[in-house]
């Protein structure tokens, strides 16, 4: 018999292991300052999906990111799904399973500074739902791969290191003696009729570098709250305790945000009671396809407005900041190819109370590859 043949045959018999789809994407931006500074940063991610005989999805993610200061940081994630819900292994929201149940608003997001939005960290999460009531817990890790991370931090400030990433957390002098916090959380939610009723807890720090100046979830942590959502109206009371006695807890927040859509332009009232009463007014209107305006009014602060022009490829856009100052771009889209030609305007302190620097004003010229 043919031996090609034979050989098909056989390779025919034996079992083939499944390929799972994978996607490979990457960045590369680079920035350049009329000042002289110059900043370049890539990325290169690559996520694999697969559905398991068991009718469970597992998907499987990582990316690496560096920049011009040659600080390289690496990180990934791995989920499983199914009825049960989804458990995450890897790099994980910082507070994630804490927010879920503190649905009143009563503690803010976890941030590294003021100009973050959104703060992560290695550890395990677990999340699910079933007939309304939502049930999510997690544990941040305390170390690196390589072992200890506050033997890695006092390592590097023996070896004069004076920042960058040190066993997955970065590295500053003043936190030459800090090691990673381990954290357990949890968050319950239940929702029945458009209400919603939670609670939440956290054992530590969700991140290290969180101060009381950034917010977010601090040791020994508690909130409550209720939302309650009448149409385009939603109304939320939220009370978060703290574990120092020392430590005044925060009085009750309560907020109501009402939605209001007619035709090209929308708006959005915000109000609550804390630190004295506040209110925020978002209101956005499109002239026409190609020509949008938004502003934001805050009490106490300037009015924020925004216009943006988009012709084709070009997206030009001007904007009045809260200090008085004024930043400006233009934008070319050229499919996988981005060039952006700016200049923002000088940065007064006047919101040092948060953390935000003087800076001055400068032009700059960005170009963005990606695949």
């Amino acid at each position: 018999m043919n031996k090609t043949l034979i050989a098909l045959a056989i390779t025919a018999t034996l079992p083939v292991a499944a390929v799972a789809d994978v996607t490979i994407s990457g960045s590369l931006t680079s920035k350049y300052k009329n000042t002289g500074a110059i900043d370049t940063d890539s990325r290169l991610s690559v996520a694999s999906s697969e559905v398991l005989a068991n009718g469970m999805t597992a998907t499987a993610g990582f990316s690496i990111t560096a920049d011009t200061d040659d600080d390289t940081e690496n990180s990934g994630t791995a989920t499983l799904s199914g009825d049960f819900g989804t458990l995450t292994v890897g790099s994980i929201d910082a507070d994630g399973a804490f927010q879920a149940g503190d649905v009143g608003g009563a503690v803010p997001d976890t941030t590294d500074s003021t100009s973050s939005t959104a703060s992560t960290v290695y550890g395990v999460h677990f999340s699910g739902s079933v007939a309304g009531l939502t049930v999510a817990a997690q544990v941040n890790a305390n170390t690196g791969a390589s072992g200890s991370s506050a033997a890695a931090v006092a390592s590097a400030a023996a070896n004069g290191l004076t920042s960058g990433t040190v066993a997955g957390t970065l590295y500053t002098p003043a936190k030459a003696s800090t090691a990673l916090t381990k954290s357990t959380q949890v968050g319950v939610s239940y929702e029945v009729n458009g209400l919603t009723v939670g609670y939440a807890y956290a054992s530590a720090d969700a991140k290290d570098g969180n101060t009381t100046t950034h917010n977010g979830v601090h040791e020994g942590q508690s909130a409550v709250g209720a939302s309650y959502a009448m149409g385009d109206l939603v109304v939320s009371v939220g009370k978060q305790n703290l574990k120092d006695g020392g430590t005044t807890s925060k009085d009750a927040l309560v907020s109501a945000t009402y939605t209001m859509t007619a035709d090209a332009l929308t708006i959005v009232a915000q109000a609550d009671n804390a630190p004295s009463g506040d209110y925020q007014l978002n209101l956005s209107y499109a002239l026409s396809d190609a020509f949008s305006i938004s502003s934001e009014v805050d009490k106490g602060k300037t009015t924020t407005m925004v216009g943006t022009y988009t012709e084709g490829d070009m997206t030009f856009t001007v904007a009045r900041q809260d200090d008085n100052t004024t930043d400006a771009s233009i934008a070319l889209d050229y499919g996988n190819a981005d060039l952006t030609i700016g200049r923002v305007g000088e940065r007064a302190a006047s919101h040092a109370d948060i953390g935000r620097p003087k800076a001055a004003q400068y032009s700059h010229v960005t170009y963005k590859v990606a695949f």
